[in-house]
């Protein structure tokens, strides 16, 4: 789905961690939720067997003492990948514990690198975590969510140009889409300057066109293989440049917008040329589902709007604005008119609903229509899956699952949203990484932890501790 793609890993299972939630205020033990929804197939494809099983490839990443980072394992899941059962997905592994809430193992020096760097990372965050246990002091469960996520993310773009998807080998590549949240969740988290650059990096390797590459080797700043260029990023990444610009003062978004002048520049001409100003679809192109598309999928679609609207809010451009207004229509009157599926007709509920209210693109889809994601799309275990198209194998998605809980707190819904957390805090691996994956009896599995996901559950927590539906 949104990173490795190809089909998942079988192996065997993985460890599950185990949170008790009564009595942690706004968030609240999310019951199992039963299947169903619609579940439209362009084609007749092969049954899956719903209690599929995927290894879990690590308990998270960590560093050791030679500065390194590693897939933390068990022993059990160590000898998987050395079998081969990670399908080359594994990556750089070992057995060592990190030191309890860290990324960092017991014999990394106090006195290193990346030691001190996570000191760093940490401390900048203390007023936003301040003002989160302040908003919510009902919620423990909440602040050790907050660490994990702060902790996965950290691992994940700490001395790196901009944060990679995960460490096990597929995954340790720069998605634009995946990046764009992760600014945002850095600059509100207090990391405003690491934000910044992750955007330039980016802005760097955009083509002239404005388009993107899938994904980028973070150490060359190319694409690791001829995989179609996606146009999400191209909206999502301004988007992500205008939910940070906006929250500066005067003088810094200057200067913000001094930095990042050929990425909006770009990206603003992109979306206007191919959209003939907001009247036409925008290019077919695969999105965060990363399959080869013959249709234009609702999830470029939010992110074209998210990206038109992004334009304006920077550059109170008429042409921008208008064009903003005109998409949003033309979405309305397409997708919109039609239940707003995975394509404009067809497809069935697709968790890129969410996009639109995660990204600040409010009054669009109505709150019954994203809540209903919550049961269209429900996987054995309480998350969901990418869509109602997705192949029925039990699994959980969790950077579906997570995004869904943004859009819900940005939008009003706390309560929901917060009832996600929980789920979300409840199926961490035993190191308290998120992982990319839930099976259907609530073990976590595949890739742990995932940058997108420890993103969107920091914005989530941010929203909620705010209490409005402002941001973004």
């Amino acid at each position: 789905m949104q990173n490795a793609g190809g089909q998942d890993a079988q192996g065997p299972q993985g460890a599950s961690r185990r949170h008790l939630l009564r009595g942690a205020g706004v968030v609240g033990a999310l019951g199992a939720v039963g299947l169903g929804g619609y579940a439209l197939r362009e084609a007749v494809a092969p049954p899956v067997d719903p209690e599929t099983e995927i290894s879990l490839y690590s308990q998270t990443v960590a560093y050791d003492a030679d500065g390194s980072r590693r897939l933390v394992t068990t022993a059990q899941e160590a000898a998987h990948v050395e079998a081969g059962g990670g399908r080359g997905r594994g990556g750089d592994s070992g057995s060592a514990a990190p030191f309890p809430g860290t990324r960092l193992q017991h014999t990394v020096a106090e006195s290193s690198g990346p030691a001190r760097r996570a000191q760093e990372f940490w401390a900048a965050t203390v007023p936003w975590r301040s003002r989160l246990e302040a908003a919510l002091p009902d919620a423990p469960l909440l602040a050790d969510l907050a660490a994990s996520a702060l902790a996965d993310l950290w691992v994940l773009s700490d001395d790196l140009p901009a944060p990679v998807a995960g460490w096990s080998t597929s995954w340790r590549y720069i998605w634009p889409r995946d990046a764009a949240f992760c600014a945002v969740a850095l600059a509100r988290i207090g990391h405003q300057e690491q934000a910044l650059s992750v955007l330039e990096h980016l802005q760097s390797l955009q083509a002239d066109d404005g388009w993107f590459e899938a994904r980028y080797d973070p150490g060359t700043g190319r694409a690791p293989d001829d995989r179609s260029r996606q146009f999400d990023g191209t909206g999502l990444l301004l988007w992500a440049a205008s939910e940070i610009a906006g929250q500066e003062e005067p003088d810094s978004r200057t200067e913000t917008l001094d930095r990042l002048a050929a990425l909006i520049s770009t990206s603003q001409q992109a979306l206007l040329s191919a959209t003939d100003d907001g009247t036409s679809m925008p290019p077919v192109s695969p999105d965060y589902w990363e399959v080869s598309e013959h249709r234009v999928t609702l999830g470029i679609m939010a992110a074209t709007l998210a990206g038109l609207r992004g334009a304006a809010a920077l550059t109170a451009d008429d042409r921008a604005t208008a064009a903003a207004r005109r998409f949003e229509d033309l979405l309305l009157g397409t997708f919109g008119a039609n239940g707003f599926q995975r394509y404009r007709r067809r497809g069935g509920a697709d968790s890129a609903l969410a996009f639109l209210d995660a990204t600040g693109c409010h009054g669009v889809a109505s709150p019954s229509q994203v809540r209903q994601l919550r049961q269209a799309l429900a996987r054995p275990a309480g998350g969901i899956a990418p869509g109602a198209a997705w192949r029925e194998d039990g699994v959980s998605w969790t950077p579906s699952t997570s995004l869904l809980a943004l859009a819900l707190a940005r939008a009003g819904d706390t309560d929901t949203a917060g009832d996600l957390l929980g789920w979300l805090a409840e199926h961490r691996t035993e190191a308290g990484s998120l992982p990319e994956k839930v099976l259907f009896d609530g073990r976590p599995a595949a890739v742990a932890p995932l940058a997108w996901t420890a993103a969107n559950v920091l914005l989530t927590l941010d929203a909620l501790g705010e209490g409005t539906s402002s941001a973004g």
